[in-house]
């Protein structure tokens, strides 16, 4: 078993998000995208309405990834095998993220098949480097949730990343209208980039520096789970 997450509960949780009505639901929209979009670029797949979904794939999948199965007092049980708390949350966040994983990967094949189909293929890297790129920056807001799912009740944690998300855009796009003796546009534009996970290619290309915020954010987020949960249930067998 390893040190850092528990296979059996990875795979647990794997068969009860990946077989839930609405996940396999968003996959099979991914796909008619795939399918019917002809894409402008090897990455064109994940971009667009695809990228809307995959985010709506990543939200109902971390939705309560903690916090449901320890309020339905399931983790507790679990909990008294020979398995650590890391072991667990590590599990449940890498049972949601294979499940994100296969229908991204699905995803990508079916464009790939179509774009064969149209004479359009092209047998260049990108084609293959941007799978694990595309997704990068939605494990990173998996991560996120099962972080904040760790300290929140049901599905609050979707709830409050919601809320987060267009407050930031609200404060974006109406600070700079507002003050504009502040001259806040460029200086929030900046922060924005740091503002969660990033899309990590563009017109051009990869970019390393946004992968690496992305590959950071997904390691901080599982490392703040395991700390919050731990914070949990010590406060709890305390009570």
């Amino acid at each position: 078993m390893n040190r850092l997450l528990s296979w059996p509960i990875a795979r647990q949780t794997a068969r009860e998000r990946g077989l839930a009505p609405a996940p396999i639901g968003i996959a099979l929209v991914l796909v008619l995208l795939a399918v019917a979009t002809r894409p402008v670029s090897p990455g064109g797949w994940s971009g667009g309405a695809s990228g809307f979904w995959l985010a709506l794939l990543a939200l109902v999948l971390g939705a309560g990834l903690l916090s449901s199965e320890v309020e339905s007092g399931h983790a507790q049980l679990v909990l008294l095998r020979p398995i650590t708390r890391a072991q667990w949350v590590g599990g449940r966040l890498v049972g949601a993220a294979l499940v994100l994983c296969l229908a991204g990967a699905i995803a990508w094949a079916a464009s790939l098949v179509a774009a064969v189909a149209r004479g359009a293929f092209d047998a260049s890297p990108p084609w293959f480097a941007l799978l694990p790129v595309a997704l990068l920056p939605h494990l990173g807001w998996l991560a996120t949730l099962c972080a904040i799912s760790a300290v929140t009740r049901g599905w609050t944690n979707a709830a409050l990343l919601l809320a987060l998300r267009f407050g930031w855009f609200f404060a974006r796009s109406a600070l700079p209208l507002a003050l504009p003796q502040w001259n806040l546009g460029p200086w929030l534009l900046v922060a924005d980039r740091y503002f969660g996970p990033q899309e990590t290619a563009d017109a051009e290309g990869i970019v390393p520096s946004l992968l690496t915020w992305d590959a950071l954010w997904l390691a901080a987020a599982w490392l703040a789970a395991v700390l919050l949960f731990n914070r949990r249930e010590l406060a709890r067998r305390r009570g």
